[in-house]
């Protein structure tokens, strides 16, 4: 039977390219050879045209004349194939063009998406939703107000600082270093203390102060980035109220993006983005808030050891968390350094604070995480931590961010599209994966 089933699927599919071939011979054996000297020069001219008028020319006017002359011919596969590729191109072209615009719109969707459990839960308390949108959109502007104006200039006065103390520490360092007594030990096998100096003092010391330099001031430009863009009057007046409407109807937003897939298909979308949903939702909901503790705690214990710029290292922890493995690594260090700058004596309080971040980390992993982050995105440390450098090298710290859950919606249509080719629906063929 499937070998028949197969001659009878090789013979069908020979008859459809046997049918269009002749369908195209025909077309050119119904055209005498004045109208196959026309439509070249019809065509020959065409390009004429165009190359004349190229200055004008948009992606609007191409898309448009790819669309008209292959819409007679749309019922090839060729021609078919032709015309989405052409539309898709033209869409992130107008994407990319539009992108400053959208940003308001992608923000109040991304803000939205995280409310929205809450507002449905607000929702089962027969609390009307747009009370719960109106009631959820002005806390987080009230949050947004309160770190712009209050957190956030304490960080930059407490980083400005850093940077003085960091400066006099290598002045420090090179005066005890070329003591005259390390002077006479250099000399004494033959090397000359003035040439190393010198050597020091030019390449290597300014180079180390360089990279520590702009790995604060990395983690500073975020932070700076996003005060200039949410302080813009613009997005100030439109993310809020764009976020409240998207809110209100975001149950109908995402049944409207439902019914543009057909019919057959569109059981099967719905059942893959409430999976994406429990995956991503969660773990960037969990993720955020967990971040937002350690923040808080990073900050508190560093207070309580009397440890130098607690608050800003607080939000770098914050923003580390939400980093595998290497933000707990890069936290640390940070830590360990920044207590070096605090008031005598310093080895107990480098010892407190690395010591600190330790042990948030492994009640975090122990505690925190299993309850509001759940089994996060199932990921196996390897995935992540390969995900975390290929996203770090295209797209530097922002792709760090990002890097787990793009990686989890991958792998997670990586597993739709298995659980389609068997025929099983992709919550069971899920399950069965993760049993073996």
């Amino acid at each position: 039977m499937a070998r028949r089933n197969k001659r009878r699927t090789s013979s069908a599919t020979g008859t459809a390219r046997e049918k269009q071939t002749d369908t195209w011979d025909s077309l050119f054996q119904s055209m005498g050879r004045i109208e196959v000297v026309l439509l070249v020069g019809a065509v020959l001219l065409l390009l004429v045209l165009i190359y004349t008028i190229q200055t004008i020319l948009s992606p609007f006017l191409v898309l448009g004349a790819i669309l008209f002359l292959l819409a007679p011919m749309r019922r090839y596969a060729l021609a078919r194939n032709l015309m989405w590729l052409s539309s898709i191109l033209f869409s992130l072209w107008f994407i990319h063009t539009v992108s400053s615009i959208l940003v308001p719109f992608i923000l109040s969707l991304v803000i939205a998406y995280l409310l929205n459990p809450v507002a449905v839960k607000l929702e089962s308390w027969k609390i009307p939703r747009w009370v719960s949108s109106l009631v959820l959109i002005l806390l987080v502007v009230g949050v947004i107000i309160l770190v712009l104006f209050f957190v956030l200039p304490i960080a930059v006065a407490q980083f400005e600082s850093m940077l003085e103390a960091l400066s006099g520490v290598f002045i420090d360092f090179d005066q005890w270093v070329w003591s005259s007594r390390m002077a006479t030990i250099l000399e004494r096998y033959g090397v000359s203390a003035e040439e190393l100096r010198m050597t020091v003092s030019r390449e290597l010391a300014p180079r180390f102060e360089d990279i520590l330099r702009n790995l604060l001031q990395s983690i500073l430009t975020v932070m700076s980035s996003l005060s200039k863009f949410v302080t813009q009057v613009l997005y100030v007046i439109m993310v809020p109220f764009l976020t409240f409407y998207v809110l209100t109807d975001f149950p109908k937003i995402t049944h409207r993006f439902l019914m543009l897939f057909p019919g057959g298909k569109r059981d099967r979308v719905g059942e893959y983005l409430n999976r994406a949903d429990e995956i991503i939702g969660r773990y960037l909901r969990g993720a955020l808030f967990v971040a937002f503790l350690q923040g808080i705690m990073v900050t508190l214990l560093f207070s309580l050891f009397n440890i130098k710029y607690a608050l800003l290292l607080g939000i770098i922890a914050a923003m580390l968390d939400l980093v595998p493995y290497f933000g707990l690594i890069l936290t640390m260090i940070l830590a360990g350094i920044v207590a070096a700058f605090s008031d005598p004596p310093t080895a107990p309080k480098i010892i407190s604070a690395m010591f600190s971040v330790g042990i948030l980390h492994l009640l975090e992993v122990t505690l925190l995480s299993p309850r509001i982050v759940g089994s996060r995105v199932g990921l196996h440390p390897l995935l992540i931590i390969l995900s975390l450098l290929v996203f770090a090298y295209f797209l530097g710290f922002v792709g760090l961010l990002i890097a787990i859950p793009v990686t989890a919606l991958i792998i997670l249509g990586v597993r739709e599209w298995e659980a389609s080719r068997r025929g099983v629906p992709l919550r069971h063929y899920h399950s069965a994966e993760s049993d073996m």
